[in-house]
């Protein structure tokens, strides 16, 4: 019995599908300024894009790409949503600010304290599994605000910890993820709270998710322009969660193939990988329409452990995503454990439990003919993988691989030294 579920999707591309999401599409067209905004930032780098040759003769493909976001913003966040919440959180700030003085502060004088009479009187706050929640902390301390952070049953305590450690205010609530938004979204609005999230039911029509996704678009547009030949990449793999990232990934991809003219037919196949237990994207792509998973949400990816869609997410995802896949946890630790030791002689790189499974799919793809077949893998299949999130629980990333994250991170710094 094959140790996957796969969907593909019958809608991609069709007429209907694409003027479904036509106005999550406009909404979200105006990107530049999030990308600019965090440009200035500090602290801001482009995060590295890996060609691991080596791997992919052995995954029988022409070539495998890996957008590392492992170490976005340090160690300590080492996430893509360490873009998202804090470019929200400016974004709230310089409007507050703005509201009250008739001055746009910029991000260097939030920075400064200049406005911090303001700023220290606003709360932001997110229902998250680690990164959201870390990322929101962060943001929250750099310009000046309060965060409060609320977590569910599953997330670890070592994640809880990370968030507290960056200044935000945890409170875990009984019960799944979606328990946790409700009492976010409850108190958010109770208390004139900000609730930071990508999750638009008005198809990114409303300010903060909009902001959030368009700060996400960095990550995309930094691969693209690292690929060497980005109209040779035939498959673009990213795992899915709520649906976010990879609506923001894909559509970056596809506007940037219809500034060149390309057909339909000459896009990328658009991949969504999930956990069995986590998929409420790949029943919604069954299903023909976005619904809540009947799953357990018990999984290693915990920040993959959503029971729906976002609404506007999905009409992109309906649109464009190719190819569905939810794996076991085991699979993603395989893409874990490869990452990271780099066995053929590649860079070696800390994936999460969150981000790995697209490796690991690749890796069961290669020993499975008929996986293989079903996403239209060949040997001249140039394949890009997004590797969203570091070692967000040391300690579990430690026992699920069998290596530190510091003798990851040493093993490539030894590699790229070469």
């Amino acid at each position: 019995m094959a140790d996957y579920n796969h969907v593909s999707n019958p809608n991609r591309l069709s007429q209907t599908a694409k003027t479904n999401a036509a106005t999550c599409v406009q909404n979200l067209s105006n990107w530049a300024h999030a990308m600019d905004e965090i440009g200035t930032w500090p602290e801001y780098t482009p995060q590295p894009l890996h060609s691991l040759s080596k791997t992919a003769v052995q995954l029988d493909i022409a070539n495998l790409f890996v957008k590392d976001e492992s170490q976005r913003f340090g160690k300590d966040l080492g996430s893509f949503k360490a873009l998202g919440a804090p470019y929200a959180v400016f974004r709230i700030l310089t409007n507050e600010v703005q509201a009250q003085t008739g001055v746009r502060p910029t991000s260097t004088e939030l920075r400064s304290g200049k406005y911090s009479a303001i700023t220290q009187r606003v709360t932001v706050c997110v229902a998250t599994d680690g990164n959201q929640g870390r990322g929101l902390a962060y943001g929250a301390k750099i310009f000046g605000c309060r965060c409060v952070d609320y977590i569910h049953d599953h997330v670890s305590a070592g994640r809880a910890e990370a968030m507290e450690k960056l200044g935000a205010i945890v409170i875990r609530v009984q019960g799944e993820y979606e328990v946790s938004v409700e009492r976010a979204k409850t108190d958010a609005q109770m208390n004139g709270w900000h609730f930071v999230s990508s999750t638009s039911w008005d198809d990114f029509g409303g300010g903060i998710p909009r902001n959030v996704m368009n700060a996400y678009m960095v990550v995309a547009e930094e691969a693209m322009d690292m690929v060497p030949r980005v109209t040779d990449i035939t498959h673009v793999f990213v795992c899915g969660g709520v649906g976010s990232i990879a609506a923001m990934v894909f559509l970056g991809f596809t506007l940037h193939y219809q500034k060149l003219d390309w057909t339909n037919d000459q896009l990328p196949r658009f991949v969504v990988v999930e956990p069995q237990e986590a998929d409420c994207l790949l029943q919604s792509a069954h299903q023909g329409a976005p619904i809540s998973s009947d799953r357990s949400l018990r999984t290693l990816m915990a920040g993959l452990a959503c029971r729906a869609p976002s609404p506007a997410a999905w009409k992109i995802l309906s649109w464009l995503a190719s190819d569905f896949i939810s794996v076991p946890d085991s699979v993603a630790i395989q893409g874990m454990k490869m990452l990271a030791n780099a066995p053929y002689g590649d860079v070696a790189i800390i994936s999460g439990e969150s981000s790995a499974a697209s490796m690991g799919v690749l890796l069961q793809a290669s020993s499975d003919n008929v996986l293989h077949e079903k996403l239209g893998l060949n040997s001249n299949s140039q394949v890009l993988i997004f590797n969203l999130e570091g070692a967000t629980d040391p300690a579990i990333f430690e026992e699920l691989t069998g290596i530190s994250p510091q003798s990851v991170l040493r093993a490539r710094s030894a590699t790229l030294e070469k």
